[in-house]
């Protein structure tokens, strides 16, 4: 099932709307959009009214367009242009969406999480395209939008949907989990990043096991063995009727259990072991010890993988002709992902891990950045966002990380950063900015001061803070060379 494959007038029975003046498009949908500069042949905008902008006011533009049509709940009289009139285009387009996933061939997957949703997506849908044709959450188009343009935009012939699922406040998976309906659903860990919203991490546990409620009694969850909401999680998932439970970790009841893992110059060696298949032949209770290369070097990636074959245990795919997929695996932009730079002669590294922050993923960075085992290290921190009335405790209990990573100096964005380096020791270096663009105002001036002697630079911040800004400046002026395999993306199909 696809939108393609749907006649004008089932779209408009879906949606419970009509086609103005009975103009139907005398051409087949296969596409969706929700900004009308993306518009391209067999394309339908879906004309949102935005708290910022309203996309009726877009539709002028198409007139006389080629095989093009818009959804609005406001019609254009005066444009040539076929216009599916609804009450409400953002519930139509929802109910539309779902209609797709109710009657795709394709198995699905669902992805949540306090962190380490979107890598865990890429990782999964990356194992999946060369199993099957795979359609993918685009990016973190994650929300009560993305998911159904996700949705819009898969193909007739999709093996394996792979959706992430996010949220800023409860009830919101659910409705997500509902359109979906997923075959498996995961829960990759639960952490304080939604602590603005909830008063508890049990709650944010609780809304994250939301996705279960779209699942049926032979649908799969899979959750994070190690995290201390396990029980929860795995009571959320019987609650709802879920029968099978995997899940992964380091514990000894793990189905997917991480044996070992070695820092390598290629990423990491990593062991795991796994039940052996019913049909194997093996004793009952028999595990089966596998070994792979995953070519990211956070060790905090060594989950994701045990995430990503959960899911191909799950779907009972062939593991041993698979593995050789994480070799080729390297962090997404902004996550992680390391760059070669060049100063006046000098070489440099920089790990861009600007996309956004928890207290949970600053650790794990500086993790990484300590793996590195670098003689000068260079961090530049912004704010954490989000995080409610704990924000600066949490800022605060980063002094003694940022100390036993070995970090040198450090350049700090916000006010709460800027107390967080106030509670480290004299013998690092530090200096403070309010914004992104002060910082980057400062190193145009005073490049050499500020870099130091670094031989690795982490950029680590949330969105709303800008810390992006300062990886773009950097790889744009010390001439950025990405180092590491290149990302996969050979048969996986994203949503647009």
């Amino acid at each position: 099932m696809s939108l393609s494959a749907l006649h004008p007038l089932e779209i408009a029975r879906i949606c419970g709307g009509y086609w103005l003046e009975d103009i139907l498009p005398d051409f087949g949908l296969a596409h969706a959009v929700i900004d009308s500069r993306k518009m391209a042949e067999n394309t339908l905008f879906i004309a949102l009214k935005g708290s910022q902008t309203d996309g009726h006011t877009f539709l002028a533009g198409l007139d006389g367009a080629p095989q093009q049509a818009a959804m609005v709940s406001q019609p254009n009289t005066d444009i040539r242009l076929p216009q599916l009139c609804v009450t409400d285009v953002e519930k139509a387009f929802q109910q539309l969406a779902k209609h797709i996933a109710h009657h795709t061939d394709a198995r699905k997957i669902a992805i949540t999480g306090s962190v380490g949703k979107t890598g865990t997506k890429d990782m999964i849908a990356t194992m999946l395209a060369a199993a099957g044709q795979t359609h993918a959450t685009k990016g973190n188009l994650n929300n009560h939008l993305g998911v159904p343009l996700t949705l819009a935009n898969m193909t007739g012939n999709a093996d394996f949907l792979v959706t992430e699922m996010g949220m800023n406040n409860a009830g919101e998976i659910a409705l997500l989990s509902e359109m979906v309906r997923p075959d498996i659903a995961i829960i990759t860990r639960i952490s304080n990043a939604h602590a603005g919203f909830f008063d508890s991490l049990s709650e944010i546990a609780d809304a994250k096991a939301e996705i279960f409620s779209g699942m049926d009694a032979f649908g799969t969850a899979i959750l994070p063995h190690d995290d201390e909401f396990y029980g929860q999680l795995a009571g959320s998932a019987r609650l709802c009727g879920v029968r099978n439970i995997l899940s992964f970790g380091t514990s000894q009841d793990s189905t997917i259990r991480l044996e070992e893992m070695i820092s390598v110059q290629d990423g990491l060696d990593i062991t795991a072991s796994l039940p052996c298949p019913d049909n194997s032949g093996a004793k009952t209770g028999t595990r089966k010890t596998i070994q792979f290369t995953l070519g990211m070097r956070g060790k905090h990636y060594a989950m994701n993988a045990l995430c990503a074959l959960a899911v191909v245990y799950a779907l009972n795919l062939d593991i041993d002709a698979l593995l050789p997929r994480f070799a080729d695996m390297q962090e997404s932009e902004g996550r992680g992902r390391l760059h070669l730079l060049c100063h006046k002669g000098r070489s440099l590294h920089l790990i861009d891990d600007s996309y956004n922050a928890s207290p949970a993923s600053m650790l794990a960075a500086l993790d990484m950045a300590a793996d590195t085992n670098s003689r000068h290290l260079l961090l530049i921190f912004s704010d954490m966002l989000e995080l409610g009335e704990a924000s600066m405790a949490e800022h605060l209990g980063l002094a003694p990380a940022i100390e036993a990573a070995g970090a040198q100096n450090i350049l700090s964005i916000g006010p709460m950063m800027q107390a967080c380096c106030a509670k480290l020791p004299g013998h690092i270096g530090r200096r403070s900015f309010d914004t992104a663009e002060a910082l980057i105002e400062a190193l145009e001036t005073d490049l050499d001061s500020l870099i130091g002697a670094a031989d690795l630079i982490l950029v680590k911040g949330s969105h709303g803070s800008a810390a992006y800004k300062i990886s773009q400046y950097l790889r744009e002026k010390l001439h950025d060379t990405p180092t590491g395999p290149a990302a996969p993306e050979g048969g996986v199909f994203h949503a647009a």
